[in-house]
């Protein structure tokens, strides 16, 4: 009923609908108009919209009203102080209440527009400067009390009529610098629906979009409930407390009455935490231009021209052409001529209470599946994508595209047109980036070798990809070629993917980004027997020192394999293996555990030369120097300063420009629970200074330091923030804590008041508790572990502007290394040095520092 400007496409110049209707009279005429009209009135919603909304899941309607379409706007009252009640919208009202009961759903009505339009964003209620706001004219709050003492009175015994949403999205600055108009408006007119309607919730909106309730409190009636909006800001836990603070406080129900304009992901965590805690939740809007909408509308063309046209560029349509382009433009937005966005129902009434995935297109192996349609499910589950939502309201105003090519479904991966000849479904996988991946459900009659064919493209340097089924590698790594561009395509086979029978989980993974995918599909089907068993890949764990080997088949003899029959190298050394054993659900997995830590930058490689791994009758293929991929957690060797966006994982803090010296981000908004994982590696155990550099207005923020130890967490300690009166006003805070040797995961776990964090330093042992070696303390540079055997770092000790230059020398006096040193710190390779004494000459500017570095044997 209340046409906003940006689902018009007329933002730019007709944001509001009298300024949209203003054009269009000069255009068409005004009778052609009241045509116009007529028709988007009676297409925008229908009966079957509502019977669709209801059998998806829906179970409330929120009808945005103008105040137009009951009662004439004051400066047309043919008596000043009167009302002229207009049947139009209480008809198409009545209507809606009575599509809303047949389904048994409830409808909310929500004054959008009220008489003279309650906030300066117009498009919104649209309102018009010219002319005396809401808040400016005593006439205009009349015919707000008037119409909802109407509305209220014609539906006071209506089962389901829901509400009465009374102000949408109030956003006026009041001379009196509080909300007082608000609050007086809002009790006038609970008064006069009281005098009429006993029975039905009255729901207030607090200025500034719904979210300031100051002066809005206490509730003044004992049927009443808050609504708070949400849009583009981060959906943690912690996000809800201030509504949920009211709630409590006060003893009253709260109604998220309007959210959306984001992604799948984005609506399924919100809709899952307002659920969690038993708050309602009603989404804008059910239909417009765009993917992210239950219905997407498809915009004709001579309507954008028309719009062109009235940006001053032709050609121009005839009057009789526009008026066509605007009827085309209404007729469109009939359910009928609608598409369904399937996926975002999926995201906002299944996917908030499972990670379970369903097929998007139920298919078979012996069909072509198009890259578009994975399966449908949550971020991590049927896809993944670096990119997923927009969070611009807590990040600055920083804009995230979280499907680039704005096309065909609403997550987070990138999708776009497709130019390539049939088959496709006329859209495109693109976009991507390392570690994405997309999966699709298949059925399969009998289990096969196949080859697989898949279509894509890059303009690039093309990509490296992996195809998983059922959970495991099923191809090893396979290179996916440059074509010169993002539309030229090319087949490419990949031979021997084993399917097993049934249902058939199919996952292609990008190790390496750069192409887009359009289609692929199986054939020639083989018996798996006649496939060689042999070893498709390896890769790490993210934090155990383990790699893991995917084979093409299950092994079935021996159940644990011999250890010596592997070897592993990193970084050109041996790397000790302590363990070989066979893990998984599938058999296809070997799983060594190396007996040292390794590490994220280590160019990994596995060797087998046994002859015992057995499939049926078919010996496991011995393999030479198979790469690894390394997908260890980025560790800081300590001593080390951590920024804190430098986490391992992060639960309920938000990330945000900091100005302390040296920029970058901070952590903030933390509340009790919330937590940050650091992976650490200790090369000496003992205590060590723990340096935070905090910034709080609070008096008990705090956080608890722990070590996780294979499935539980132990506390190393706690610590207890003093105030420092400002989000952006640092200081350092210290405590000490006894580290462990070895590589494992820190936790940073909220136990206080909220405050921000910069950085955390583990600096200088407590004198005399380091073990098993020790480092140097003074001057300048320090060099650590020392006496040190496989590798050193040389580590600055104070704040430094230019770099240093280090050579190092040996018995001899001859250079063993020359180099310098730009950043805080370097790691030196000692593995082909000797064992003995070297002298370390460390130069910059005029400060010169000489160090003994004592080289012991490699264990």
């Amino acid at each position: 009923m209340l046409q906003e400007g940006y689902m018009m496409e007329t933002g730019d110049i007709a944001g509001t609908q009298h300024e949209f209707r203003e054009k269009l009279i000069n255009t068409i005429g005004e009778a052609l108009t009241d045509s116009f009209y007529t028709i988007w009135l009676a297409n925008h919603c229908t009966r079957t919209d509502v019977d669709s909304l209801a059998s998806w899941g829906f179970n409330s309607v929120r009808v945005a009203m103008h105040y137009k379409w009951f009662t004439l706007p004051i400066e047309e009252e043919p008596v000043s102080g009167e009302h002229t009640w207009l049947e139009k919208g209480f008809e198409m009202i009545d209507s809606l209440l009575d599509w809303c009961g047949d389904n048994e759903m409830y409808l909310i009505l929500d004054l959008h527009g009220a008489p003279g339009g309650q906030g300066t964003n117009a498009s919104i209620s649209d309102y018009d400067p010219s002319k005396p706001s809401l808040w400016e004219s005593q006439e205009n709050k009349d015919k707000t009390v008037a119409l909802w003492t109407r509305l209220a009175g014609r539906y006071s015994d209506e089962p389901w009529m829901g509400g009465y949403d009374l102000i949408n999205e109030t956003n006026w600055t009041f001379p009196e610098g509080n909300n007082s108009r608000l609050r007086d408006l809002f009790v006038r007119i609970t008064d006069s629906i009281r005098r009429v309607d006993p029975n039905h919730m009255i729901i207030i909106e607090g200025n500034w979009f719904a979210n300031d309730f100051s002066g809005l409190t206490p509730p003044w009636d004992d049927n009443m409930a808050y609504s708070f909006h949400k849009y583009w800001s981060f959906n943690d836990p912690g996000s809800l407390n201030w509504v949920l603070d009211l709630r409590n406080n006060y003893n009253v129900p709260i109604w998220l009455g309007e959210s959306g304009e984001n992604s799948n992901t984005w609506f399924t965590n919100l809709i899952s935490l307002c659920e969690s805690l038993n708050t309602g939740w009603s989404w804008w809007p059910l239909k417009k231009a765009g993917i992210n909408n239950p219905l997407r509308v498809e915009i004709n063309d001579d309507y954008l021209q028309l719009i062109d046209n009235w940006r001053g560029n032709g050609p121009f349509l005839s009057a009789e052409e526009a008026f066509q382009a605007v009827l085309t433009f209404a007729d469109r937005h009939r359910i009928g001529n609608c598409h369904f966005q399937k996926d975002v129902v999926d995201a906002m009434i299944r996917q908030p209470h499972t990670t379970e995935t369903l097929p998007f297109v139920r298919r078979t192996v012996n069909d072509t599946v198009f890259a578009p349609e994975y399966d449908l499910g949550r971020n991590g589950h049927a896809y993944f994508d670096v990119d997923t939502a927009d969070y611009h309201g807590d990040m600055d105003g920083t804009y995230t595209d979280w499907n680039s090519g704005w096309s065909f479904r609403n997550d987070g991966v990138d999708l776009e047109p497709c130019g390539d000849a049939p088959p496709g479904n006329g859209y495109n996988v693109g976009w991507t980036e390392n570690g994405e991946w997309v999966s699709y459900t298949l059925i399969n009659d009998s289990a096969a070798a196949y080859t697989m064919e898949l279509r894509s493209a890059s303009a690039g340097n093309g990509s490296r990809i992996h195809v998983e089924v059922n959970g495991a590698d099923a191809s090893g790594p396979v290179e996916l070629p440059a074509t010169g561009g993002w539309q030229q395509w090319v087949s490419k086979e990949i031979g021997g993917i084993i399917l097993p029978e049934g249902t058939v989980r199919v996952k292609i993974v990008f190790e390496r980004g750069g192409s887009n995918l359009n289609w692929f599909r199986f054939s020639n089907p083989q018996p798996v027997s006649l496939l060689p068993f042999k070893a498709l890949s390896a890769v790490t764990s993210v934090l155990e020192n383990k790699i893991h080997i995917t084979l093409n088949k299950q092994v079935t003899a021996p159940v644990s394999p011999e250890v010596s029959d592997f070897s592993l190298t990193g970084s050109g050394s041996e790397k000790m293996l302590e363990k070989a054993e066979l893990s998984g659900e599938t058999g296809r997995v070997l799983v060594l555990t190396s007996a040292i830590p390794l590490f994220f930058n280590e160019l990994l490689r596995v060797t087998y030369s046994g002859s015992g791994i057995m499939h049926a009758d078919q010996p496991l293929e011995p393999f030479s120097d198979l790469a690894v991929q390394n997908m260890l957690a980025r560790h800081f060797q300590v001593p080390a300063r951590i920024q804190a966006e430098y986490f391992y994982e992060n639960s309920g803090l938000q990330l945000e420009t900091c100005t302390d010296a040296g920029g970058g981000q901070n952590t903030g908004y933390a509340d009790r629970g919330d937590y940050l994982d650091y992976v650490l590696y200790v090369p000496g155990a003992g205590d060590y200074l723990m340096d935070f550099r905090i910034a709080t207005e609070r008096y008990n923020a705090g956080l608890q330091i722990l070590e996780k130890q294979e499935d539980r967490f132990e506390v190393l300690g706690n610590m207890l923030f003093e105030r420092t009166g400002g989000w952006q006003s640092w200081t350092t805070q210290t405590t000490s804590v006894t580290l462990n040797e070895g590589k494992y995961l820190i936790r940073l776990l909220v136990t206080g008041d909220e405050h921000n964090l910069n950085w955390f330093e583990f600096r200088q042992p407590v004198s005399g508790r380091m073990k098993p070696g020790s480092r140097h303390e003074e001057g300048f540079f320090l060099i650590y572990p020392n006496p040190a055997s496989g590798r050193t770092t040389f580590i600055w000790n104070r704040p430094h502007s230019q770099p240093a230059g280090i050579h190092v020398f040996d018995s001899m006096g001859r250079v063993v290394f020359s180099g310098q040193l730009y950043g805080d710190r370097v790691v030196i390779d000692l593995s082909g040095w000797q064992s003995g004494i070297y002298l370390v000459q460390i130069k910059s500017g005029d400060d010169l520092q000489l160090e003994k570095l004592v080289v012991q044997p490699t264990p």
